[in-house]
């Protein structure tokens, strides 16, 4: 009997980790919503593809000089629901991630004494159409858990652009995470009953992870007005992300009178990882056609040795790799009214399918991701100030059949899965230029 009510206070304890820290979050990944699927409707048509030269409020977290290549500052607001079809044996994937985006592109050069332009970007998203900042989840699975979908936390970057000369800019800035700290203790006689000195306190701070990025227009450089130049359509850019992930540091102590005092339970676990991103490409235009190729490097093999530090799952043994993602993508402009774009990119799974994660039961596969979309600019009427865009993108990611293999300390059989099916995401945003 006294074992049993022990064991209910230390489960009442851990539920009050748990509320105190995820805010319903049912399911939760190690991906981030930039990387996984895009942020505005120009990345999630054209696979990112185009996402090194998009010059809304997105560049502040995929390349911030971008910010400062047109001559148009921008309000924007866009909204994104993905939604996998995915199976793992008799298990079913299916819950959304559905984040509401909000930006900004402003000209701020009058702040300053320079003669060059300067830009500040600014993207944010929330998880569940706004309702959810903190969407935090660490767990075992003894059925097997993906790695990169499942619902986001709060997602912030913002950065500035300056001009150095016509066609070359150079931008920096940051992305924020947050990492919670709570303190909790509990008091409970041996029927379970509160003594009434209980106490919670949680607190959260931002972590800082820099982006810079370079962008370089050998067309407005070299060529100036001149249309008929070897280099006029030409740029190329390059960007830097740094690693951020969530965290959650726990530290709790129960007490159930005259039996255990002062039992202490300490945990550490982290949430949403992004691996430090290296990524450059090219953009090609001729005409209305303009074409985009870009590669990325993503650093997974750093999460290894945080692994090791998370109480939660660092019996695992988790084995990430450093994997180069390939994109392409193609725009169509008519007459500076109507866009279409397409693109695609194949993505290695960063997690060595080939060792079981004992415990964790990490699931990830190969995919091929395919996008399309189309913007609509609008110059402006009597009933509206300033020129406004609406933009509309669809994106399929097909997973390779994977095989995985789940195991359990309890269980002395393993047994094996095949991990297959796609995501389908949709994308609408609206934006006023100024």
């Amino acid at each position: 009997m006294t074992k049993k009510t022990i064991s209910n206070n230390i489960s009442l304890l851990s539920v009050s980790v748990v509320l105190a820290l995820t805010a319903g979050t049912a399911q939760a990944s190690l991906g981030n919503l930039g990387t996984t699927f895009g942020l505005s409707p120009v990345d999630i048509a054209s696979a990112q593809s185009f996402s090194l030269f998009n010059s809304q409020s997105s560049a502040a977290y995929y390349n911030p000089s971008a910010l400062a290549v047109t001559d148009q500052g921008e309000m924007y607001v866009g909204l994104l629901s993905a939604t996998p079809d995915i199976t793992a044996g008799d298990q079913i994937f299916d819950e959304a991630t559905q984040p509401i985006l909000s930006g900004m592109n402003v000209n701020i050069t009058n702040l300053f004494n320079f003669s060059y332009p300067i830009y500040f970007g600014l993207i944010a998203g929330i998880e569940n159409y706004g309702t959810e900042m903190m969407a935090f989840s660490s767990a075992t699975s003894e059925t097997g858990q993906l790695v990169n979908y499942g619902e986001k936390p709060l997602f912030v970057a913002a950065s500035g652009s300056i001009q150095i000369m016509p066609g070359l800019t150079i931008g920096g800035g940051a992305q924020v995470s947050l990492h919670a700290d709570a303190d909790m203790s509990l008091e409970s006689e041996l029927d379970g009953t509160a003594s009434g000195n209980e106490r919670v306190a949680v607190a959260a701070k931002p972590a800082i992870t820099p982006i810079a990025g370079i962008t370089l227009d050998l067309g407005r450089m070299a060529c100036g007005s001149d249309k008929s130049c070897a280099g006029n359509g030409i740029a190329f850019a390059a960007a830097f992300r740094g690693e951020s992930y969530g965290q959650a540091n726990i530290k709790a102590a129960a007490t159930i009178t005259q039996t255990v005092s002062d039992l202490p339970i300490n945990l550490l676990t982290y949430d949403a990882y992004q691996p430090d991103i290296i990524s450059a490409g090219v953009r090609i235009k001729a005409g209305m056609v303009s074409l985009a190729f870009s590669a990325e490097q993503q650093k997974w093999s750093d999460l290894n040795g945080l692994m090791l530090g998370d109480t939660v799952k660092d019996q695992a043994s988790v084995g990430f790799e450093d994997i180069i993602i390939p994109r392409a993508g193609i725009e169509l402009n008519f007459n500076d009214t109507i866009r279409l774009m397409a693109g695609a990119s194949y993505e290695k799974s960063p997690l060595d399918t080939g060792e079981a994660t004992l415990d964790v039961n990490y699931l990830s596969a190969d995919k091929l991701v395919v996008g399309a979309g189309f913007s609509y600019f609008h110059k402006g009427t009597s009933l509206t100030a300033y020129p406004w865009q609406i933009d509309f993108a669809y994106q399929l990611q097909v997973l390779d059949p994977t095989a995985h293999t789940i195991s359990h300390h309890d269980s002395a059989n393993t047994s094996s899965v095949e991990l297959e099916g796609t995501v389908s995401t949709i994308s609408l945003s609206f934006a006023t230029k100024f």
